[in-house]
């Protein structure tokens, strides 16, 4: 499935979540934002990432959840691919990081580039 359409599916699906921001190295690649406020979101979203994988050395960091009184930021990651979703505030945290795996899940995998080898 394409990026964009994960993103219309997930918030279709989901009452509770009504920002996505798919991403690549902080770069997004799908979103239900602006270009610039998706850009803003999925830097953060990569930081969080990085900081968390800094505070874990040794582990893989996978999925973050922060939780604030105006609602709840989730951040997955599957290979070189992240989503970062917000939601409401008291948000089943179990519900949305089951929908962001979902997602992540759907995704079409970006095709490998052939290389062409020389022979001698």
């Amino acid at each position: 499935m394409h990026a964009n359409d994960a993103v219309a599916q997930l918030l279709d699906v989901s009452d509770e979540v009504h920002t996505v921001v798919v991403f690549e190295h902080g770069e997004p690649v799908a979103s239900n934002l602006p270009d610039e406020e998706a850009g803003e979101i999925s830097a953060v979203a990569d930081a969080m990432l990085a900081y968390a994988g800094a505070l874990r050395k040794g582990v893989a960091v996978t999925l973050l959840e922060a939780v604030t009184p105006d609602g709840d930021v989730y951040v997955a990651r599957e290979g070189e691919r992240a989503v970062v979703a917000i939601a409401a505030a008291g948000s089943l945290a179990g519900l949305v990081q089951h929908d962001l795996r979902t997602l992540l899940g759907s995704l079409t995998r970006p095709r490998r580039r052939a290389t062409a080898h020389a022979t001698a």
